[in-house]
């Protein structure tokens, strides 16, 4: 099993729940090595549906969006599916005023984003 340095990573069925140690994704390094981190866990045979938990992410850059674009992208792909979860009000306002939140399934919880696959 792969080690993250900037993730916490999960395994449930055939969904991988993901939890961010940073809480500001912001500056251009931050983004890269998460994305590259985000990236390496989508690839995964094991992956089928990839759950992002922003419960403890308060910031987001325009860069972590097109990231989550791109990772969404790549779970279509392969047949599989992203959620984002626990979505706190600041990010809520970043993901409604760019559209994201029309392009990308939110869940309240984790526990009900796990619901929504099955």
């Amino acid at each position: 099993m792969p080690t993250y340095r900037h993730l916490g990573v999960w395994k449930h069925g055939d969904a991988i729940v993901v939890r961010f140690g940073e809480h500001r994704i912001l500056d251009e390094a931050a983004v890269n090595k998460i994305a590259e981190e985000l990236y390496g866990v989508a690839d995964r045979a094991d992956c089928r549906h990839l759950i992002l938990d922003f419960s403890s992410v308060v910031g987001l850059s325009s860069l972590m969006l097109g990231k989550l674009l791109m990772l969404r992208k790549k779970m279509g792909a392969k047949g599989g599916g992203l959620i984002l979860c626990d979505v706190g009000p600041e990010v809520q306002e970043v993901l409604s005023s760019t559209k994201l939140d029309q392009i990308v399934s939110i869940k309240d919880s984790e526990a009900n984003a796990l619901k929504a696959l099955t």
